[in-house]
């Protein structure tokens, strides 16, 4: 097959840039996660008013003052994403492991010389990291099944359901030189040829020049389509945090915090060769992808403010935490790749396009109670309050597009209520058991989207704990559904031609286990 000029064009580049800021975007830099130690992860992170936890004090940082002692600990965590799909009755399903380190740090406690009941008790310095949010997951969707096209009795095409026929007929009377976008990758991936040389007619994959020179369909068992998505990476934050404990009954605390932000997807379109062709060679196109692929890398700022109220047994709690101030670097390119049964593989993918903006997270706002049963156990509630209407995206390009998506977070999204709840049993002094559950409500409006993304999470654990050292184990199970539209109609898609108007219906499961090793001196 003849190879192309490849012709780069600078507006393929800015419409996939101004295609890229949307919803999906902002709720990922929206995203918090249930994370950190294994004892706050054991009570579904209620701990705004309880405080005494390092990751407690990055949901109320005034929870810091609770510390008698200094302390150090570390969590790594292991977690399998479970993901079932459901297109008009095709069904599938698709799995992934991570092992994120979901939190590490410290806590230097303060004391006067003298001790005393009144007045300043101790201050308060702590270094933390916490992992924010987990964005490892695999999702494999089934969207068709024997799929043919369909031609009249002269082999004209009445009817093309194949991804691969759509982008031949599209390349029909263009010279190959003058390819640009999908006809330039799949020629590229040598998924379709001339009909003879110097002809601007060309047969696929799916077809076949019979001895007369006319061209046939070989697709006799029809194809099988998937759209697959590979998505890795994480939103992690460093705090420096600061409290004081005043008489034992106000603790007060506010921290600096420094967020860190991976993300990389890549969607593909696929299309399945089994046993499909009449005749058959080694030649043959084992499977083919459409892709499209996306890195972010983000780097951000905000700062947390909190008290604690201590009534003795109950606690009660507030915090608020600033937008976080973000700057984007986002890189992208699509492509189509090839795999053929003789193991050959051809990729050419489009020149990628890098860009900078800003986005603003929304602000959040906590309240919090909690009652000591002594030495027995505790009881812990929280609500956060989260407005993602306040959500924006900012840049000095672009500044229509950039506007129109800042409506369109104002038009679809909405204030959340999240509700937390912990529970913590003492049968021994040195032995803990522990269960939470969380109900974190969606951020979009049902109207727009048809169904409520809302999540549910069950957690339990239990703890040891000497004079110096403890250790904790935590189980989390994660519950949410979700609709899934598959793009064949934008300027940036490579899908023109098909047609899936349904949404893929999801279900996803998390399952995270969590270990903690920490020491108190």
């Amino acid at each position: 097959m003849k190879k192309s000029l490849y012709i780069l064009l600078a507006s393929l580049l800015v419409s996939s840039f101004l295609n890229a800021q949307n919803l999906d975007d902002a709720l990922r830099f929206n995203k918090r996660e249930l994370t950190g130690t294994s004892r706050s992860l054991g009570m579904a992170n209620a701990f705004g008013s309880l405080g005494g936890d390092l990751t407690g004090i990055s949901i109320n940082p005034a929870g810091i003052a609770v510390y008698r002692t200094s302390e150090f600990a570390f969590t790594p965590s292991i977690s399998l994403n479970q993901s079932k799909t459901n297109y008009m009755g095709l069904a599938d399903k698709d799995d992934k492991y991570a092992f994120p380190f979901n939190q590490v740090g410290g806590v230097a406690t303060n004391k006067p010389m003298r001790e005393k009941e009144k007045g300043l008790i101790s201050t308060h310095f702590g270094l933390t990291y916490t992992r924010t949010a987990d964005f490892n997951e695999n999702t494999s969707m089934f969207m068709g099944r024997g799929v043919q096209d369909y031609y009249d009795a002269s082999g004209y095409p009445t009817q093309l359901n194949t991804l691969l026929n759509n982008i031949v007929w599209d390349a029909n009377g263009q010279a190959p030189e003058s390819f640009k976008n999908r006809e330039y990758f799949a020629y590229e991936a040598y998924l379709f040829d001339p009909v003879e040389e110097g002809s601007y007619e060309y047969f696929s994959q799916y077809e076949d020049i019979d001895a007369d020179g006319y061209i046939f369909d070989r697709n006799v068992n029809g194809i099988d389509q998937y759209n697959i998505i590979e998505r890795s990476g994480y939103s992690g934050e460093y705090g420096l945090t600061f409290g004081a404990n005043i008489s034992h009954v106000l603790l007060l605390g506010a921290s600096l915090n420094f967020q860190t932000y991976r993300f990389e997807q890549k969607e593909s379109f696929r299309e399945v060769n089994n046993n499909s062709f009449v005749p058959s060679g080694p030649e043959d196109v084992n499977y083919f992808d459409a892709y499209n692929k996306l890195s972010q890398k983000g780097f951000g700022v905000n700062g947390k403010f909190g008290l604690i109220v201590n009534l003795f047994p109950i606690r009660l709690g507030a915090s608020f935490h600033t937008p976080t101030f973000y700057n984007i670097d986002e890189k992208f390119n699509k492509g189509i790749s090839s795999y053929f049964i003789d193991y050959r593989s051809f990729d050419k993918p489009f020149e990628h396009g890098e860009f900078s903006y800003d986005y603003r997270t929304p602000y959040r706002a906590q309240g919090s109670i909690s009652m000591i049963l002594g030495k027995f156990g505790l009881l812990s509630f929280d609500y956060e309050m989260t407005d993602h209407t306040s959500s924006k995206f900012s840049s000095s390009r672009f500044a229509t597009n950039i506007k129109d998506a800042n409506e369109a977070i104002k038009t679809t999204m909405k204030v959340t209520h999240d509700f937390k709840a912990g529970l913590e049993i003492k049968p021994v002094p040195y032995l803990a058991i522990r269960a939470g559950g969380a109900y974190f409500d969606s951020p979009l409006k049902k109207e727009f989207i048809g169904q409520e993304l809302t999540k549910w999470m069950a957690t339990g654990g239990i703890g040891v704990r000497s004079k110096n050292f403890f250790f904790d184990v935590a189980y989390a199970y994660k519950f949410n559904k979700d609709n899934y539209y598959i793009d064949t109609v934008s300027d940036q898609s490579l899908l023109h031609g098909l047609s899936f108007t349904d949404p893929v219906a999801l279900e996803y499961r998390n399952h995270q286990a969590s270990f903690t090793f920490g020491w108190k001196f």
